[in-house]
């Protein structure tokens, strides 16, 4: 199986996998395209509305995913059986296509999305999804889903979406960097890990109100800024300090994919100088939280059965 990622069209991104599988065509095709075989492998349940076979034009109706996000809809916009198959769900765009492989078959998936960051939880999402396809078909139960936090964090890597979202100059000089990562955590166990614990007690801190010094947990002797706006478990800003490359940070925990939620930070400045050093500074913050949550979620993976 390959995996590779690479822009579609404006702000428009796409992954795509390759994968064989050892059995004829037309049984693959059962299973890309019957909502009862897809209910095995695919993400979410699938109903073609209407109509017993996809068809062009004919609505599909996802139930709700196991993520839990609400129930969507799309359109089937190409269907050629036994080779092609594609449709819509909500913005993002996923293609099926199927050629004879010796004595078996190949698979291309390709899924063309707007959500940048959440290209990697797309990825590893359709590497397991392909796999239990490969389980299914060859007649064995598929084990339950994992959200393969691990492999994320090096799909991460692989497809650079470590480095800024957005590094924008203007006339005058003053800069913007924006980063947005995935994380492997929910809220509150980012925000926690932004925060950090209390050296002297050991126990976790809490953000600091408007007007107070942010300090980082790991030097609470150093002031990073001052708090301008908090709202807790979801938005921490503050003004930097003379020392610090920049002029402000804006730090916030949004809904991300079903791998947990999503870290932006923006730091702006008005001195050209502040602006690669600030921008190699939150790059290895964002880097360090996100290292810091896959290891909080993988030691809270259940232990394996035996």
């Amino acid at each position: 199986m390959t995996a590779s990622f690479a822009p579609a069209d404006r702000d428009r991104w796409s992954v795509r996998l390759t994968r064989r599988y050892p059995h004829p065509v037309d049984r693959v095709w059962r299973a890309v395209s019957d909502p009862e075989h897809m209910a095995a492998w695919f993400p979410s349940s699938v109903t073609f509305v209407g109509s017993d076979a996809p068809e062009v034009g004919v609505e599909v109706r996802f139930g709700a995913p196991m993520d839990g996000l609400p129930a969507q809809t799309g359109i089937v916009t190409d269907c050629d059986p036994p080779r092609l198959l594609a449709f819509t769900w909500d913005t993002d765009h996923l293609r099926f296509e199927l050629s004879p492989d010796a004595d078996g078959t190949e698979v291309v998936l390709l899924h063309t999305f707007d959500d940048l960051p959440g290209a990697a939880s797309f990825a590893a999402g359709w590497e397991g999804c392909t796999e239990a396809l490969y389980i299914d078909l060859a007649g064995d139960a598929v084990p339950e889903w994992s959200r393969a936090e691990r492999r994320h964090e090096q799909l991460v890597g692989a497809f650079g979406l470590d480095a800024p979202v957005a590094d924008e100059v203007d006339d005058d000089g003053s800069w913007r960097v924006v980063f947005e990562r995935q994380m492997v955590a929910p809220a509150d166990v980012v925000w926690n890990l932004v925060l950090g614990v209390d050296h002297s007690t050991g126990s976790q801190r809490r953000a600091p109100a408007v007007g107070q010094p942010f300090t980082p947990w790991a030097a609470p002797d150093y002031v990073l800024g001052t708090v301008t706006d908090v709202v807790p478990g979801k938005l921490l800003a503050w003004d930097c300090s003379a020392d610090e490359p920049g002029d402000a940070i804006r730090l916030e925990l949004v809904d991300g994919t079903g791998h947990g939620a999503r870290l932006r930070l923006s730091v702006t400045g008005r001195d050209p100088a502040e602006r690669a050093p600030a921008t190699e500074q939150w790059h290895d913050g964002v880097a360090n939280t996100a290292a810091e949550a896959l290891e909080r979620a993988l030691a809270a993976m259940p232990a394996p059965r035996t």
